[in-house]
């Protein structure tokens, strides 16, 4: 009879682990979805910022002198122009280190560190 026992018991361990290890494997999957819809969102951010910005300076005609821009808005334009990309390049080279940064914790390593 002890021996019936033992089986069910055993049995039921395992079927608690083999739940328990299911479970971890669906958290591990919400969590790099989580980060796979930062992603996505950041993208589709710069890619809004990016069409406004092209359509605002497409609509306006700025009249310009020896490369200077006459308008009350020219310094607001020449920053455009010049720092205004290098925020956007900066903004993708940083999309691309989080979405590194994901997938190495993803895989047990990185920048992160373990889960």
């Amino acid at each position: 009879m002890g021996s019936k026992r033992d089986q069910i018991t055993q049995t039921l361990k395992i079927g608690g682990e083999m739940l328990r290890s299911s479970r971890s494997l669906d958290e591990d999957d919400r969590a790099i979805l989580g980060e796979v819809r930062m992603i996505g969102g950041s993208m589709v951010t710069i890619l809004i910022i990016a069409l406004v910005l092209t359509e605002v300076y497409n609509a306006v005609d700025f009249s310009q002198t020896n490369g200077t821009y006459d308008s009350p808005f020219g310094s607001v334009v020449s920053d455009l122009e010049t720092t205004g990309v290098a925020a956007m390049s900066l903004l993708v080279v940083g999309l691309l280190v989080v979405a590194a940064s994901a997938i190495m914790r993803y895989f047990g390593g990185g920048f992160g560190g373990n889960r």
